[in-house]
């Protein structure tokens, strides 16, 4: 076994292990004592992306009840981006060259201050760059990707989640494409991890095509299952998952996420310190106008 492979089924391990005497697995969590909740919005209406809004459009219950909350300039909050990557066997050829592009073009409308790292996965995990500002490292990662093994999406993305909290917005994209066949963890654990973090997850999903010219794949009933976690769990956070039709359109799937960041709005919320365990459902709504709010649905307290 390669000592990359080792080190990932150690991280694996020692994270399932601590986690043996509950449910899911526990990367992240709020103690009995709450920290700040970070809820990245995104709010549309008939006119599309809604600019200028205020802390008075919004209101924020907490388990039905209005609480208060700050909103933060989402332009002076550094963003920590974690690519995490699909580089399975069925990513060679076209689709693992219009990622390392796609991925390339991300990286390059990062602001100074932003951080990104850089996880790959197929039947290992690795992780390729750790967080930096460095963006010629973050180049050398992504054109160093190669396509071989099978696919551990959620394994990957609770590896993602393991990072230590900060106060720094932080952003997620796992890009799979294809079901998971390979991870140890299921969909009730990597669940459990997701409602325990802080970051905003978005999800790109490229699935498999038939090789053969002119041929329409049918996605079979896994891949479709597979689909339907990943939107739920990215929904979760206050994302959302996109699905292209082919590989010509993953660069813009990138660049339609650089952009919603750049057009979100982030509100602080810090709860009571003595709070019932369990999950706290959040319902953020605008009250001076029309539209949809897509943020963070609820947070976890732990057990005394």
């Amino acid at each position: 076994m390669s000592p990359r492979r080792v080190a990932g089924v150690l991280v694996l391990c020692a994270s399932l292990t601590s986690a043996q005497t509950t449910a899911s697995p526990q990367p992240t969590v709020f103690a009995t004592k709450v920290e700040s909740v970070l809820i990245d919005a995104f709010v549309t209406g008939d006119g599309g992306q809604m600019p200028g809004l205020t802390a008075r459009d919004f209101i924020l219950k907490d388990n039905g009840t209005r609480v208060e909350f700050d909103l933060l300039p989402a332009e002076s909050l550094p963003l920590r981006a974690i690519l995490v990557f699909d580089t399975s066997t069925s990513m060679q050829g076209l689709k693992i060259e219009r990622l390392r592009a796609a991925a390339e073009a991300f990286v390059d409308r990062l602001r100074p201050e932003d951080e990104a790292a850089l996880v790959s996965f197929s039947d290992e995990i690795t992780w390729r760059v750790p967080l930096t500002t460095d963006r010629a490292r973050l180049r050398f990662g992504i054109l160093s990707l190669q396509a071989r093994g099978a696919t551990s999406a959620y394994d990957a993305l609770f590896t993602a989640l393991l990072v230590p909290r900060s106060g720094l917005r932080t952003l997620i994209v796992l890009f799979s494409d294809g079901e998971d066949n390979m991870s140890w963890l299921r969909e009730k654990q990597i669940k459990g991890a997701v409602e325990r973090s802080n970051a905003l997850i978005h999800v790109v999903a490229a699935p498999p095509v038939d090789p053969r010219p002119g041929v329409l794949r049918i996605a079979s009933d896994a891949e479709i299952a597979n689909l339907k976690t990943l939107r739920g769990l990215a929904a979760i956070t206050g994302g959302s998952l996109i699905e292209v039709a082919s590989t010509d359109r993953i660069d813009a799937a990138f660049a339609e996420i650089i952009d919603r960041m750049k057009n979100r709005y982030v509100l602080r919320y810090t709860p009571e310190s003595d709070l019932a365990s369990g999950w706290h459902t959040l319902d953020l709504q605008l009250v001076t106008r029309k539209g949809k709010v897509r943020g963070r649905t609820g947070y976890w307290v732990e057990p005394r």
